[in-house]
């Protein structure tokens, strides 16, 4: 397999090209040129990896001559994107609808493609409520930020592309730590959450003040997380699984995941911060609180919107129940948060 990758220097990327160099004849990294030196030392112990200057945003995609690469690549993984749930539409477009367009248009130049893997994001069931299927996505729902509206926008034109090789599509979770080592790159998702918890001295007397926390949270709203050690096994899992179906989408979230409020009730135990939780839909003090925990009010999505990721496929063909749940490695994952943000009971 000779395999053309965006977005390898990515969290999810460092997890993942280890996971699949060792099982390719070769990878071609799409690289932009400030980025080349980074990507040659996070990768230096694979001699099977080139890299490829170019940039997703360019409609060239890559810098000079690439018609040999026209004929070696013979599969895709489109990774590269945008994620900020605080970004503007113009960030979001360029990286997220732009660059899967300009991907796409050199996917069809490759004259000996098989398979278009591409990671998109459970983002894209929007405001739906209820149980999410992966076949799911024609749906008429709403969108509480601009990187879920383009990242559905970029699956849509995957879904109707009509190259003639397969497609994959992998929708992950919030991705967070790695579960055996704890390991995170960025505040993302409950991160927001600890890294504010993590600071007592600060946090404390503020909370003592408030005669309860109001959140709104739906009480059987989950986290939909997935581990980046777990993500990138499912996905190198879909790589290479055989099926001759022309497109194929995965949900990529633990086979259980969190309670919201559970999950919240947990981490203030954690990080040993007294606080009474009241489920509020709407309250003057919900500003307030969201912005002394340090959390950006797009979160909310996740703690009202109660929906179920199905993951049938990822059960049935990438070894879902193989990986150990949230339950099995969740100290880790607090206690590298608490390292990190320096936290102290």
């Amino acid at each position: 397999m000779k395999l053309f990758i965006t977005g390898a220097t990515g969290f999810l990327g460092s997890e993942l090209i280890p996971k699949l160099a060792g099982d390719c004849d070769h990878l071609y990294l799409l690289t932009r040129k400030n980025s080349l030196e980074k990507a040659k030392e996070k990768f230096a112990d694979y001699c099977n990896i080139s890299y490829i200057i170019g940039d997703l945003t360019n409609p060239d995609l890559i810098e000079g001559e690439f018609d040999d690469l026209l004929d070696e690549v013979d599969t895709i993984l489109h990774m590269g994107a945008y994620y900020d749930l605080e970004g503007t539409h113009k960030a979001c477009f360029q990286q997220n609808i732009q660059g899967t367009l300009n991907l796409l248009f050199f996917a069809g130049l490759c004259k000996n493609l098989k398979a278009l893997h591409y990671i998109s994001t459970v983002a894209v069931s929007g405001t739906f409520e209820g149980e999410f299927l992966e076949d799911n996505f024609f749906h008429k729902e709403e969108f509480t930020n601009e990187y879920s509206k383009t990242k559905w926008e970029a699956e849509r034109l995957v879904r109707v592309w009509k190259g003639k090789a397969k497609v994959r599509i992998y929708r992950p979770g919030i991705i967070i730590g790695n579960s055996e080592t704890g390991k995170f790159d960025k505040v993302d998702g409950p991160y927001y959450f600890w890294k504010t918890l993590s600071n007592m001295k600060l946090i404390a007397p503020i909370i003592s003040k408030l005669p309860f926390l109001p959140m709104p949270i739906d009480k059987n709203a989950t986290l939909p997380i997935i581990s980046v050690d777990n993500a990138a096994r499912l996905i190198r899992n879909g790589i290479f699984l055989e099926n001759d179906l022309d497109l194929m989408t995965f949900h990529l979230v633990e086979h259980s995941c969190p309670n919201v409020f559970d999950l919240i009730k947990e981490s203030l135990e954690e990080f040993a911060i007294s606080a009474e939780i009241k489920v509020i839909k709407t309250h003057p003090l919900i500003d307030k609180t969201f912005k002394t925990l340090g959390l950006p009010k797009e979160i909310i999505h996740y703690m009202i919107i109660p929906v179920d990721y199905s993951v049938k496929n990822s059960l049935m063909f990438l070894g879902l129940n193989d990986q150990r749940g949230f339950e099995n490695y969740k100290s880790i994952i607090f206690k590298k948060a608490k390292e990190v943000f320096g936290a102290k009971k």
